[in-house]
């Protein structure tokens, strides 16, 4: 999905859904920064509850959390060539979790714990494999590797869209509790 199409979506949900929030995934483009950087590193989580989607707002901003940990609440809207700097940073694809493949199969997940102690969640066509603990009373999970099926083969999906069915998933979880 283009930027100017989350940014959009995102607005409108505002508009008409001020309560209502949904997720999304920012990969920037490799050559947007000097030196090297994974996947993760370069894929930022962010909100619609961000000032820069909510119409009449005073302010304008747009924070995010690296999905490698390293970079969190950063203020991308100041280092996006899409925002505020030509120069800045560049989106390379973005998508919404809440709209990936499957998610409304999550409730139905089927869980099995693996030898090598890792888990599997099933949902759909979907197979997630994370290694799971617990912080507080709630599910953490930690992407490993996942697949989806296409066309009657399954393929590997990208680490980032691994991490972002565990965002989900840990949310489903919590709710349930556990």
């Amino acid at each position: 999905m283009k930027y100017s199409d989350l940014k959009q979506i995102f607005r409108d949900l505002k508009k008409t859904s001020p309560r209502e929030d949904l997720t999304a995934h920012i990969i920037f483009t490799e050559d947007s920064f000097k030196k090297p950087y994974s996947l993760l590193s370069r894929t930022y989580c962010i909100s619609s509850d961000n000032k820069a989607f909510w119409p009449n707002m005073g302010g304008y901003s747009i924070f995010g959390n690296c999905l490698d940990g390293t970079d969190q609440g950063v203020r991308l809207d100041y280092y996006m060539a899409e925002e505020r700097d030509i120069n800045g940073w560049k989106v390379e694809d973005c998508y919404i979790l809440e709209q990936m493949r499957d998610t409304v199969a999550i409730p139905s997940l089927t869980r099995m714990e693996q030898e090598d102690g890792t888990v599997c969640y099933f949902f759909g066509d979907t197979c997630i494999r994370v290694r799971e603990s617990h912080e507080n009373g709630k599910i953490r999970l930690e992407p490993v590797s996942g697949d989806q099926t296409a066309c009657g083969e399954w393929v590997e999906l990208s680490i980032d869209r691994v991490h972002g069915y565990c965002t989900l998933l840990e949310r489903h979880l919590s709710r349930e509790g556990g």
